[in-house]
């Protein structure tokens, strides 16, 4: 641990749900603008996905940090995360956890760190620019407001028909391509993800409810699909992918539209979405659909040094 971290501070690996719950309160102490993290998510990230690293850090005891590495994508660098509650700020718990978090991201064969803070957090993004760090890349986040908006009326291109996955549960390994390419496809993205990455994500992740996931099908081909996170008055889109062949034909649009109907008559309060600030096309057409920026959840992401020579005595 680093040498200015406080007396009494601990950081270790979470696994129980006792951990779970602790990254969760730091969490909301630490982003009351953002969804608190659920803790059946937590549990099937931590089942599902092969060298993710939950972290938690306590003084005396009590939550003050957490973090995660996860280090199984093809590129060089880890993706990684980390925050500590806003009054255990400035005593150098936020240098000992990216200390541990560096030497987990080593430790799965990584040299470099890739993680988001929040765009208007920036005393986060100085303290990590300070140590090499610097932005790749942003996600824009966006909302609509569905107690104010006028129920559309889903038009799908000539041919395609949508339909739930509880409809049709056997079409599962068949969305896998249309979601690898999509996943492939938007910059700064970590590459293509496995079968198992994705289908750990997009299908089996608790809150994905299957009548909240809209496929469009040509015929019997999936050639898109979009689904929905359950975030209590919230819910928040997930990735919308349409087969290559069939882009700027208006399947995502109808998908959206779908989704929207569905989250209306559902009594969910907004739909709220992130973008990578390159991905013009869906950020076109968040906008046609009615959604408006919300600067409190668009994020920058920044690259840096996994091994810190970390200054003693400011953070």
């Amino acid at each position: 641990m680093h040498g200015s971290a406080p007396a009494g501070l601990a950081i270790a690996a979470a696994r129980t749900d006792s951990d779970l719950e602790a990254m969760i309160a730091v969490r909301i102490a630490a982003d009351p603008d953002a969804p608190p993290p659920r803790l059946e998510n937590l549990r099937h990230n931590l089942s599902a996905q092969k060298d993710l690293v939950y972290l938690v850090a306590r003084l005396d005891d009590e939550p003050v940090a957490c973090g995660f590495v996860y280090t199984d994508i093809p590129q060089a660098y880890a993706e990684a995360h980390f925050v500590v509650v806003p009054g255990a700020r400035g005593r150098g718990i936020g240098s000992a956890m990216l200390a541990e978090v560096g030497a987990a991201a080593r430790e799965g064969g990584k040299e470099s760190l890739q993680g988001e803070v929040r765009e208007s957090d920036e005393a986060s993004r100085s303290y990590l620019e300070r140590r090499g760090y610097s932005v790749v890349g942003g996600e824009q986040a966006v909302a609509l407001d569905l107690e104010a908006v006028e129920i559309p009326s889903p038009s799908p291109p000539e041919g395609i028909r949508i339909v739930s996955l509880a409809e049709r549960p056997d079409l599962v390994d068949a969305l896998y391509p249309v979601g690898a390419d999509a996943a492939e496809d938007i910059p700064g993205t970590a590459g293509r993800p496995t079968y198992e990455q994705w289908r750990a994500i997009d299908i089996d992740r608790p809150t994905r409810d299957a009548k909240f996931f809209f496929i469009a099908l040509a015929g019997d081909e999936p050639v898109g699909y979009a689904m929905l996170d359950d975030h209590g008055r919230d819910a928040f889109h997930g990735l919308t992918a349409v087969a290559r062949a069939w882009r700027r034909r208006g399947v995502a649009t109808a998908l959206k539209q779908t989704q929207i109907v569905a989250a209306k008559h559902a009594g969910y309060r907004r739909l709220v979405t992130a973008s990578e600030e390159r991905n013009e096309p869906m950020r076109n057409l968040n906008a046609k659909l009615g959604f408006k920026a919300e600067p409190s959840l668009s994020t920058v992401v920044l690259r840096g040094p996994a091994d810190v020579r970390l200054p003693h005595g400011h953070d």
